[in-house]
C-alpha cells in the first residue's frame, strides 16, 4: 500500500515528505502525492496554531513544494508566517508555493513558482510555468501566465471556472 488514508478522507502518499506534521492542518478529502514537500517545521512568528493550513478537497501534485512564507530574518534564522490554502485548490506537479494565502477554487498548473508572501485570491487559474513575483496580489477570477519582465499577463477569468475548478478537484480526489 502506497497511501495512508485518514478517517477524514485524506490520502497521503508514503513517498511524500511532511515535516512538522503537528503544525500542519489538512481538512478532509485532500490528496498529497509522491515527493510532495510540506515544510511545517519552520520557526513561525507569534503563536499561530498551524504553519500550513489546507482546505477541503485539495490536490497536491507530484513534487509540489509547499513552504510558509519568510517574514524576516533574526540572528541569521528565517521567521515564517502562516500559509493558508483554500478548499478545492489544485497545486500542479513540481510547483513551488511560498505564498501567504491561496484562495479557494484555484488551479495552479505544473511548474509554477508562487513567490514569497504572494496572495492569490479565489477562483484563479495559474498557467504552467508561471512565476508570480514576491508580495504580488492576484485578484479574484484571474487567468495568470508568463514570467515577469518577459511575458507576464493577467486576464479576466470567466465566472464559470468557479464550478469547473471545484469539479476537477473533486474528480482528482475521487480518482487519486
Amino acid at each position: 500500500m502506497d497511501w495512508i488514508e485518514t478517517t477524514s478522507g485524506n490520502r497521503i502518499s508514503k513517498k511524500s515528505k511532511i515535516f512538522g506534521s503537528n503544525s500542519i492542518l489538512i481538512n478532509g478529502n485532500c490528496t498529497i502525492n509522491d515527493e510532495v514537500l510540506l515544510q511545517g517545521d519552520v520557526r513561525i512568528a507569534g503563536k499561530q496554531q498551524a504553519t500550513i493550513q489546507i482546505g477541503k478537497c485539495c490536490y497536491l501534485g507530484t513534487g509540489a513544494k509547499i513552504t510558509p512564507p519568510v517574514l524576516k530574518y533574526e540572528d541569521e534564522e528565517s521567521i515564517h508566517g502562516p500559509l493558508s490554502i483554500g478548499g478545492y485548490t489544485i497545486i500542479g506537479k513540481n510547483s513551488v508555493v511560498r505564498s501567504a494565502n491561496i484562495g479557494s477554487r484555484v488551479l495552479v498548473e505544473s511548474g509554477c513558482d508562487l513567490g514569497n508572501l504572494s496572495i492569490v485570491y479565489d477562483c484563479c487559474l495559474i498557467r504552467s510555468g508561471t512565476i508570480i513575483p514576491p508580495k504580488m496580489v492576484i485578484p479574484p477570477f484571474s487567468d495568470v501566465s508568463g514570467v515577469p519582465g518577459i511575458d507576464f499577463c493577467i486576464k479576466d477569468l470567466s465566472n464559470s471556472y468557479k464550478k469547473l475548478i471545484e469539479i476537477e478537484a473533486r474528480e482528482l480526489q475521487a480518482l487519486g
